[in-house]
């Protein structure tokens, strides 16, 4: 029923439409590819092109931090990734997506866990984050209940909550031993869409949180909506005991539209606590994911999710699969790039920094600081072609400055070495582009 609950989230959003105590981070970051330094000043002829208004970027306005992108590997459902399918999704070189979060499940049987480990433990030695997320308890654990109507739902026994947190325990210990130290784990997958697996209500969901998640020697992430209703959390937050035994906030983004990603209550009593989406395909799960211009909206729903909802990570469903960022045959798709254009230069650690959001109606920016750098990601979701002008605020000196654009013709070209004057520069948006514009600050600037 995987299939029928994606088309129930297409329905979803149509009709809207009409800390680091317990668990590591991981080794090493990965290395950036250093830019060319030696090629000509670029200059486009902008002639003939629509003018956009600039993108003000001021360094000063800060927002979330960044704790990346990536996706779930899920052999237990479908193969493991290859070896070459895995340096394709976490390192970032050439043709490769940069993923720097990787979702992992918690199988019900814990037979099935070796499966997890050979591409958590390639991924976390390159500096990946990983979390892992729980469709169901083991089933000795859990009873039938008549929820709605439907006499087979399932939930987990109350008098089994003890034993279902030694067993997320358990989970987090093999992955050490493993080698694998978990960045989080969370106490349930979409438990408010769950025909084929665990139901939990708020009261329930409070209730372990409280009184049993103290035994989870890692960082606890809340169970993870199907889509980003805030009534679980809403719970949590208004819960001074709960709050303080959460540590992440996961949600997924299916039928969620941009007005419903904002959290104020998040805003006001989440202090300290990270806020993630951890789960979404867009905007559909039949077509193919070079289909084009249709790839754009991956790109739209980073943005709005970045901007609009203070996410500090996307991660896509699966990653390799017809519909993803990687296809079958481990190339990496439209989606995919549009994905890249995040992953590969808004590296975790990076800060979120005021930008002009909509210079001009159908463009979206949004930019993002770190390691001497900035990205600001430009999405032209028209059918004309702009001239964009950015205007760096109170920045002393710029070192280089090149751009990477996917669209109908390309993806990630390089157009480097653009010309700027005083912090300010021009770049083409062909028509339903994506543009990733990286700016290496001079040593003086880095100091401000």
């Amino acid at each position: 029923m995987i299939g029928f609950k994606r088309f129930i989230s297409v329905i979803l959003a149509v009709l809207t439409l009409a800390s680091l105590v317990g668990c590591g981070s991981g080794g090493k970051d990965t290395v950036e590819t250093e830019p060319i330094r030696d090629d000509p000043v670029y200059e486009a002829d902008l002639s003939g092109y629509d003018i956009s208004g600039t993108i003000e970027i001021d360094p000063a306005e800060k927002f979330q931090l960044i704790q990346g992108f990536g996706g779930i590997n899920y052999p237990g459902w479908i193969d493991d990734l290859s070896e070459d399918q895995r340096k394709t999704a976490f390192l970032n070189g050439e043709d490769q997506l940069g993923f720097s979060i990787l979702r992992i499940h918690v199988d019900p049987d814990r037979n099935n866990w070796e499966k997890e480990l050979e591409t958590a433990k390639y991924a976390y030695d390159l500096g990946v984050k990983i979390f892992a997320s729980p469709w169901n308890p083991p089933a000795d654990m859990c009873e039938k209940f008549n929820h709605n109507g439907n006499a087979n739902a399932q939930r987990l026994r109350h008098d089994k909550y003890a034993e279902y947190a030694q067993h997320l325990n358990d989970f987090v210990t093999f992955m050490r031993e493993g080698g694998v130290e978990l960045y989080a784990i969370s106490i349930q997958n979409e438990p408010d869409y769950a025909d084929e697996w665990t139901w939990w209500s708020t009261e329930e969901i409070i209730d372990f949180i409280k009184n049993y998640s103290d035994v989870i020697d890692c960082r606890v992430m809340s169970p993870e909506a199907f889509q980003y209703r805030k009534d679980f959390y809403n719970a949590i937050l208004n819960d001074e005991e709960a709050l303080s035994k959460i540590d992440v906030f996961g949600t997924h983004f299916y039928g969620t539209q941009k007005q419903d990603m904002r959290y104020p209550l998040f805003e006001e009593k989440g202090e300290g606590k990270e806020l993630w989406m951890t789960e979404v395909y867009v905007p559909n799960s039949d077509s193919d994911a070079d289909t084009y211009p249709e790839a754009v909206e991956v790109a739209i729903n980073m943005h709005d999710g970045l901007v609009t909802g203070n996410m500090q990570a996307y991660v896509w469903w699966y990653i390799r699969r017809f519909y993803g960022p990687m296809k079958e045959d481990g190339t990496i798709s439209k989606r995919g790039y549009m994905m890249a254009h995040y992953s590969k230069f808004v590296r975790p650690g990076y800060q979120r920094i005021g930008a002009t959001e909509n210079p001009t109606p159908g463009i979206m920016a949004s930019a993002y600081m770190g390691e001497g750098r900035i990205a600001v990601v430009i999405i032209n979701h028209t059918l004309s072609k702009y001239a964009q002008k950015l205007s760096l605020k109170d920045i002393p000196g710029i070192e280089y400055v090149e751009s990477y654009r996917t669209d109908y013709n390309g993806n990630l070209e390089r157009t480097g070495n653009i010309k700027n004057e005083n912090g300010e520069f021009s770049v083409e948006l062909t028509p339903e582009s994506v543009t990733t514009v990286v700016i290496d600050l001079a040593d003086d600037a880095q100091e401000e």
